[in-house]
């Protein structure tokens, strides 16, 4: 038996997911560094949000351009400039002397994750089995999701020794030695390569032929679902420092927290829906969240960790399921999908995000978390509506699987 039929987690996989960790490290910073640069700047709220608003826009909006040119050109360089890019981005944030300037040095990270992700996942998915799509999806994801964890913990650290905000510079490290390898592995985490080995042929479907509304109902819920997720990282840490006067090093670790404990939720949902299915852990991921989020106002201490850990587990275990549900839906159109499900409904809950900051500079944060109590029960509307088991059979049994 070789030993890529052996292993559980192949190296293409392996090589994909610590990338993806990488790029993310960018992403998870920022969220960190809000506190301090709402004092450095003076910001509003409201800048608060449109600081996030800009990430979420370059960032993942704009995947499904790229998520369509992958899927019509080979493009296998994008991952290793990609991640350089989303690197430099980041490293260039601490040296801004503007509001004006700050936001552009986003953007450039921006671009650099959303150029990555799409080629990227659709690697993910063609060098795994119908049977382990889920679980790696959920590898995969992990890499994105511990990447922003450690991204944040990351800058908390910089922020927090000599030369401050300043020492932002040293993402491009791990960015340019990621990127390197990134290079030098491209044969074997190329769509190509993937493709010939282990995936197997995808059906003839026409892009008219897709089920467009279920992949609106799908895309709805994941708007949601990232509305709350982008509400909770931008505001556990304002609120705690801001609102209640607390160390924005104490918040950083609440969100930290929160962000490790998605990286657990994300590996251990695709694991369950591979098991019982895609919507079951959509919906009772859902359902539990709401609870967990009402609690935030009541608790301190330890008690807000455990709960920031809890929450993020609990939130973000949907994650890789609905990636994997949309990619099924697409057999044809994988980048597209990656692009939809990982960039563009993400990006948008950003807008959520530039709202809420509104909503805070003009009702206070606490109202923030009453709304962010309430989101749930739309996403569980969407996701009464996504199919079950009986579906995933249907398209694996069209596809060969």
């Amino acid at each position: 038996m070789s030993l890529r039929k052996s292993s559980y987690i192949s190296k293409p996989l392996a090589l994909l997911t610590i990338a993806h960790g990488v790029t993310d490290l960018s992403q998870g910073a920022l969220p960190a560094m809000l506190p301090f640069l709402k004092n450095y700047f003076q910001l509003t709220y409201a800048q608060v949000g449109a600081i996030v608003l800009t990430q979420n826009l370059t960032s993942s909006v704009i995947q499904p351009i790229f998520g369509y040119l992958t899927d019509k050109i080979f493009l296998p360089w994008l991952i290793p400039v990609s991640l350089l890019l989303a690197g430099v981005g980041m490293a260039a944030t601490g040296l801004a002397t503007s509001y004006s300037l700050l936001l552009f040095t986003i953007v450039v990270s921006g671009l650099g994750i959303a150029g990555f992700h799409p080629q990227a996942s659709k690697s993910a998915h063609l060098i795994s089995s119908a049977a382990t799509k889920g679980r790696s999806m959920g590898t995969f994801s992990v890499g994105g999701n511990f990447g922003a964890a450690v991204g944040s913990i990351f800058m908390t650290f910089l922020l927090s020794g000599p030369g401050s905000i300043t020492n932002t510079i040293y993402f491009l490290i791990p960015a340019a030695l990621m990127a390197l390898l990134a290079w030098q592995s491209l044969p074997h985490i190329s769509p190509q390569a993937a493709s010939a080995s282990t995936a197997a042929p995808a059906p003839k479907v026409s892009v008219h032929t897709l089920p467009w509304g279920l992949l609106t109902t799908l895309l709805s819920f994941i708007f949601i679902r990232s509305s709350i997720h982008t509400g909770l990282s931008t505001y556990i840490p304002l609120y705690y420092a801001d609102y209640l006067s607390g160390s924005p090093l104490y918040a950083s670790y609440l969100l930290s927290a929160f962000l490790i404990a998605g990286v657990i939720g994300t590996y251990a949902g695709g694991l369950l829906s591979d098991r019982f299915g895609r919507k079951t852990v959509i919906i009772v991921s859902t359902a539990l969240s709401m609870p967990l989020i009402f609690l935030f106002q009541f608790t301190s201490g330890f008690a807000t960790v455990l709960l920031a850990a809890i929450t993020g587990l609990t939130l973000i275990s949907s994650f890789a399921t609905t990636v994997v549900m949309a990619q099924e839906m697409m057999p044809q159109h994988i980048g597209m999908a990656s692009g939809l499900t990982i960039g563009f409904t993400i990006g948008l809950g950003g807008i959520g995000a530039t709202i809420l900051g509104y909503v805070a500079d003009h009702f206070g944060i606490p109202f923030v978390f009453t709304i962010l109590t309430l989101l749930p029960v739309a996403g569980l509307f969407f996701a009464s509506f996504l199919p079950g088991k009986l579906f995933q059979r249907d398209i694996h049994a069209t596809s060969g699987h």
